[in-house]
């Protein structure tokens, strides 16, 4: 995939997720839990957390070097989801979404470093034997649509019934 297909995909999902989010009240982003105990704010400042996360993995293997925790097992995810989300939990919702919507501008910056042959070349960076752009896509746009995807569950089981 080369960077612009790249990056049109993470602003198309992202606005996607921004339409699930709209008309929201701070009240139902903070309130209610959208799955298990995450509710609106959790999940975006998940999301925020690895976005950050993934912008660091970018400067390092810019640099040529391989972060440590690259690959991950579904263990290791379970444990930095739990761990992000206790770390999160109690932040003020208007940080969340400065830092919701400050590691998506800080993220399409950084992919502007990068080349569609960087992007699109498999083992051209330490750790990684997908292209680039597969790690990205997996931490951007289709992080987005798998939350984005719960939020809309949740307004729709929310949602009053019509009358009969």
């Amino acid at each position: 995939m080369d960077r612009a297909t790249l990056i049109r995909r993470i602003q198309e999902e992202r606005e996607r997720l921004l339409q699930a989010l709209e008309g929201l009240s701070p009240e139902e982003m903070t309130g209610e839990p959208v799955f298990g105990t995450w509710t609106v704010k959790d999940i975006l400042a998940h999301i925020a957390v690895w976005q950050g996360r993934l912008i660091t993995h970018l400067f390092m293997l810019e640099q040529g070097r391989r972060p440590k925790d690259l690959i991950l097992s579904k263990a290791e995810v379970d444990a930095l989801n739990e761990r992000f989300y206790r770390e999160q939990k109690d932040r003020p919702l208007e940080r969340v979404l400065a830092d919701f919507h400050g590691t998506f501008r800080q993220l399409l910056k950084r992919l502007e470093r990068f080349s569609d042959e960087d992007l699109a070349q498999p083992g051209r960076f330490p750790g990684l034997r997908e292209p680039l752009a597969q790690y990205i896509a997996a931490e951007t746009f289709e992080h987005d649509a798998e939350h984005r995807a719960d939020i809309e569950r949740w307004r729709q089981r929310r949602a009053p019934s019509p009358p009969p």
